[in-house]
């Protein structure tokens, strides 16, 4: 009998050892860290706006259309069906709805121009009194 009950705790520890191993070293499927899509976009649409000198080009257009832009544009961009772009302007007591259609088709222009996704145009109005 004594034998018996060794030879089942022998057994059970073995078969107790076996299982822990295979629980153990079974490889890992966790899912490798991957670069959000969007993150991917935000790094090449920076790129080109830095390399078709864009805000330079917008701010020349501007000026040429009659408008005072600030010397800064501010960008923000979520993905290429949302992109926004706010421009600060100088010497206007309010927007009336054609500057800001016309403000909306010289920024759409310069982006079609450059290979660029449309923008969402917010202009905003800078007191200097």
């Amino acid at each position: 009998m004594r034998g018996l009950i060794k030879g089942l705790f022998i057994l059970f520890s073995v078969i107790v050892i076996t299982a822990a191993l295979i629980k153990y070293n079974q490889p890992s499927f966790e899912k490798p860290i991957q670069k959000n899509p969007d993150t991917n976009y935000n790094e090449e649409i920076s790129e080109k706006l830095q390399n078709t000198n864009f805000t330079k080009k917008i701010i020349v257009a501007l000026r040429a259309a009659g408008y005072f832009p600030d010397s800064t544009i501010g960008y923000l961009i979520e993905s290429p069906n949302n992109q926004a772009i706010t421009i600060q302007l100088h010497n206007l007591d309010k927007i009336e709805k054609s500057t800001e259609s016309e403000i909306q088709h010289i920024v759409n222009s310069i982006a079609e121009t450059n290979d660029l996704q449309l923008f969402i145009v917010t202009i905003r109005l800078i007191d200097v009194h």
